[in-house]
Parts: structure tokens; C-alpha cells; sequence
């Protein structure tokens, strides 16, 4: 069986919802990373296996929406692929897609990673819509649905947006304001003092865009606050709740970007002379109730480390989808992983 290995990556700017990246489509934010990966990897599109794409949002663009990037980025029409859906994991599981199907021997080159502009979601009608409306009074109206609340921020199981989800599990867990803040407070810091150390551009690729009828290249991240303090945060309002502890401050924005690796096998990597940057141990998921979706990675960690015999204090950084500040509280209490260790350049 063989071993995995990143041997590129690349990604966009991020961008906040209706900011630079509103007008570019989801394909071609893909396409731009694929080439970009590609390019850095130091193959031709045409050695490629297969490659697999996170994607949620999707409506308005296209059956199987990676396919349509991959040929825009010169991918050969032989190359195929497939998207995945879980989510906030959907590029984590295209990562571990392709280390499963090298491992296996399907595959020597796997292109991975995922494709989101949640500025290009779409407004739709019901399937009403579709078979006529005899009548549309007394309460039995018609209303447009935005796709990215229905398909990406609502939990069908409860009806809830994942923000109000997570003020349940904030309240179960007795975290508090405070607690929350801090953490949106080193992340803002840390992404801010990254940014103007230049430790971030090497992994984004710049992508030219159109503002006010010129060209420019968007190349940083947007929606990094390099003014946050504990005052500024403590002073917004709750976001989901009259009475609750999450705040625009301590959540995640909306956002547009792209991301793609290239994975390797070892036969690959010495056909091709390919220069590996890390190589990939192994990958677990597991689930949980959907309303406690943020306590998610704790159970896949525990997964993973029994999976390879080891434990948390043998890993110097962590890496965690920071998508309300809860989610690297609960590192903290429930595998006592310390802040210093997690989302070293902001979250």
C-alpha cells in the first residue's frame, strides 16, 4: 500500500460575502486553484487520475460544478471527478477521498480540495412553482428561498440556522461571552500579524478581478480586522439570540474562495521527481447529533488517534475549521488542546 503526499497547494484570497470575489463564479474560483496547483506541483494536467471537489452551494451553475472547473483549468475531458457535499468537511473529505484511492491503488496523482461562493448563491421558488398556483391566500403564500440558507446555514433536521444551533451547545457546554471573545480575538490578531509578515502569500494565488472597469489582483484576505480588541467585541450585539453569547464578532463571515492540493503517490512522486511537502498519516470522521454539529471534530480526533496509536500532545499545530469561536473552545475542554497550538496564523 502506498503512502500519501501533498506535493502542492494553493489557494484564493478569501473573500467576504459581496466583496471582491461577489462577481466571479464558483468555476471559475476552481479552475483558477486547480491551474494553480498544477502549475506548482510541476506536472501536466493530463497525469492526473481523478480529481474530487467540496461543493454545497451549486444551484445556477451547472450539473457537477468541479467538472466544469477542471475543463475551464485545461484538465483533459479524460480526467474525470466527482463533488462531495458534507458541508463544512466536504474539502477535508475530498482530501481524504483521494489519500484512500492512492492508498488503494486507483489512483497515482489526485487532484482535491473545494470550491464555495456563497456571494453566487441563488434566490428560488418551490417546486410549487413548477406545477402552477391555484391559490395563494389565506396564508397559503409563495416566498423566494435563499439557496444558501436553505441548502448551506439551515439544519433541516431542527429548522435552525447553525447559529442558533451553536448558541444551544454554547449554553450546554456553559461557555461564556467572554470565552468566545478571546478566542475571536487571537484569531483576528494572529491572521492580522500574519498577513503583514507575508506568511500567508506564498499559499495564495492571486487571481485578477474587475473593480470600477479595471483589472487588479486580489491577493489578501478580506474580513481580517487587524483593530480588533476585547472592547470592540464586547461591544456587538448578539447575533442569533436577544440573549445570547455569539456576536458577528466571534462567528465566522460569509465567504468566497477556492483551495486545491495536489496528492501523490510514492511511485508518482519518483516517476515525476515531485518535491513532497508533507505526507499524510491518515484521516477519520465521525458524527454527532446535527444541532452539536461543532463538537464534530472531537470524536473524529479521538478516531484518528486511536487509529494511529498515538495521542494530541504528539502534534505541534492544529488546524481547526473555525466557523463560531466554540469550535476551538471545545478543543480546549474536551481534549485539552491549547490555544497556542491551534490556528497559529488566525481562523
Amino acid at each position: 500500500m502506498s503512502e500519501t503526499y501533498i506535493v502542492s497547494a494553493a489557494r484564493t484570497a478569501i473573500g467576504k460575502f459581496g466583496g471582491s470575489l461577489k462577481d466571479v463564479s464558483p468555476i471559475d474560483l476552481g479552475a483558477h486553484v486547480m491551474k494553480a496547483a498544477i502549475a506548482r506541483a510541476g506536472i501536466e494536467a493530463g497525469n492526473l487520475d481523478q480529481y474530487v471537489f467540496g461543493n454545497i452551494l451549486k444551484h445556477g451553475h451547472g450539473q457537477l460544478l468541479p467538472r466544469h472547473a477542471a475543463l475551464r483549468a485545461g484538465i483533459p475531458a479524460d480526467v474525470d471527478g466527482y463533488a462531495i457535499d458534507m458541508l463544512c468537511s466536504s474539502g477535508m473529505m475530498s482530501t481524504m477521498n483521494g489519500d484512500t484511492a492512492i492508498r488503494a491503488g486507483d489512483a497515482d496523482l489526485v487532484l482535491v480540495g473545494g470550491i464555495e461562493s456563497m456571494s453566487q448563491a441563488g434566490f428560488v421558488l418551490s417546486a410549487r412553482a413548477r406545477w402552477g398556483y391555484k391559490l395563494l391566500i389565506g396564508g397559503n403564500t409563495e416566498q423566494l428561498q435563499d439557496a444558501m440558507l436553505v441548502d448551506g446555514l439551515t439544519d433541516p433536521v431542527t429548522g435552525e440556522l447553525m447559529g442558533e444551533e451553536t448558541e444551544r451547545l454554547c449554553a450546554a457546554h456553559g461557555v461564556t461571552r467572554a470565552e468566545l471573545d478571546e478566542v475571536a480575538y487571537l484569531s483576528n490578531s494572529r491572521a492580522a500579524a500574519a498577513t503583514a509578515a507575508g506568511k500567508l502569500a506564498a499559499e495564495i494565488a492571486p487571481i485578477e478581478i474587475t473593480e470600477r472597469r479595471k483589472t487588479v489582483v486580489f491577493a489578501t484576505d478580506e474580513g481580517v480586522r487587524a483593530d480588533t480588541t476585547m472592547d470592540t467585541l464586547a461591544a456587538l450585539r448578539p447575533a442569533f439570540s436577544k440573549e445570547g453569547v455569539l456576536t458577528a464578532g466571534n462567528s465566522s463571515q460569509l465567504s468566497d474562495g477556492a483551495a486545491a492540493m495536489v496528492l501523490a503517490s510514492e511511485k508518482a512522486v519518483k516517476e515525476y521527481g515531485l518535491k513532497p511537502i508533507a505526507k499524510i498519516l491518515g484521516g477519520a470522521w465521525a458524527g454527532v447529533e446535527s444541532w452539536r454539529f461543532v463538537e464534530g471534530p472531537v470524536p473524529a480526533i479521538r478516531k484518528l488517534m486511536k487509529k494511529l496509536d498515538t495521542n494530541v500532545d504528539s502534534f505541534d499545530l492544529v488546524e481547526n475549521n473555525e466557523a463560531f469561536s466554540l469550535n476551538n473552545v471545545l478543543l480546549r475542554k474536551m481534549l485539552e488542546i491549547p490555544y497556542d497550538k491551534v490556528n497559529i496564523h488566525g481562523g
